[in-house]
């Protein structure tokens, strides 16, 4: 990047996504402010140049965040918890940062990451197109999309964007663990008895549609989705699972009618608050056919293509969990 440095504003960069947007807007040149609360773990964040600002989105000195800043990416986001705890922080959160941005009186450009769960799974015939009618499956989906329209209202004020990753996974994330570590003992469990269709994408990826994003004049006022393009089933997924961990695994498939109980005994056991633990947003995404959607706009727009596939992307995870002692 030529010319003076870009001043960005991230807020999530203590968490898995918004880390990677941090050391990729950092390696690009960017001046990289943090926006942190009192309780935040540092962890990923620590030794980097960037500045730490303290406050709360849903309140605080926000003004002061976004002062002197010409973008805004917004990672930070609830993905576990109740109805209310969620709409709190997706879209109160998001709504308070978008006043402090509009009231900075600078025309700032507004990245959001959002998520394909504000729009809805695809269809086995058919994958979401980003102008379909959104049909969310969770209160965590209408939070997300709830916040979308709110950062597009504000299209008059701020350059906006908005990005909805598919399944994200890769180096730092929790979430995906789970399904690695059963690998390792030589065990997958596939969700349903017929054939289900996914997209993934590998967080590097994600954090470079970002960047692209934060600069590309086509991507003003436009909902792009985020996906590595192919659609793969999950006989392909633990394919590439059985390359990462060296082992040929035990396939066990689970019948979608068993979902809706573990999911349910699983949040009462409080697998609503850990990462990685089968809740019922869970079990009804896994009871789902098709997460399946079209990002030719989003690698034209954005001049953005994945760097990492199926293959690629879990062996590089898994390498990583290794190597920081997770597995």
């Amino acid at each position: 990047m030529t010319g003076e440095a870009r001043n960005a504003l991230v807020t999530g960069g203590t968490g898995f996504v918004g880390s990677h947007v941090v050391d990729t807007l950092l390696e690009a040149g960017y001046r990289v402010r943090c926006l942190v609360r009192a309780t935040s773990r540092l962890r990923w964040l620590e030794g980097k140049p960037v500045e730490l600002f303290e406050a709360d989105l849903r309140g605080g000195n926000l003004a002061g965040a976004v002062a002197g800043v010409d973008r805004v990416i917004h990672c930070a986001g609830l993905t576990r918890g109740s109805r209310r705890a969620l709409f709190a922080t997706n879209y109160e959160g998001t709504r308070s940062l978008l006043d402090a941005c509009v009231a900075s009186g600078v025309r700032l450009r507004f990245l959001f990451c959002s998520s394909q769960a504000a729009a809805g799974p695809g269809a086995v015939q058919r994958a979401r197109e980003p102008e379909d009618a959104p049909a969310p499956t969770s209160d965590y989906g209408r939070s997300k999309l709830a916040a979308e329209q709110e950062v597009l209202k504000r299209s008059a004020q701020l350059d906006v964007v908005v990005l909805r990753p598919v399944c994200v996974y890769g180096p730092r994330d929790e979430d995906t663990l789970p399904l690695v570590r059963m690998a390792t003992r030589g065990v997958i469990v596939v969700p349903g008895l017929r054939r289900r269709l996914i997209q993934v994408v590998h967080v590097r990826d994600v954090a470079e549609a970002l960047r692209r994003a934060a600069e590309r004049r086509e991507a003003v006022g436009n909902t792009y989705f985020v996906a590595h393009p192919t659609v793969i089933d999950w006989r392909q997924l633990s394919t590439a699972l059985d390359r990462a961990v060296g082992r040929r695994l035990i396939r066990l498939r689970l019948p979608s009618p068993l979902l809706w109980p573990m999911g349910a005994a699983g949040e009462l056991l409080g697998g609503q608050r850990r990462a990685g633990r089968l809740d019922l947003r869970r079990a009804r995404d896994l009871s789902q056919r098709a997460w399946t959607c079209r990002v030719d706009r989003t690698m034209e727009d954005l001049d953005w293509e994945p760097r990492y596939d199926i293959v690629k992307g879990v062996r590089d995870t898994a390498a990583w969990y290794r190597e920081e002692g997770w597995l």
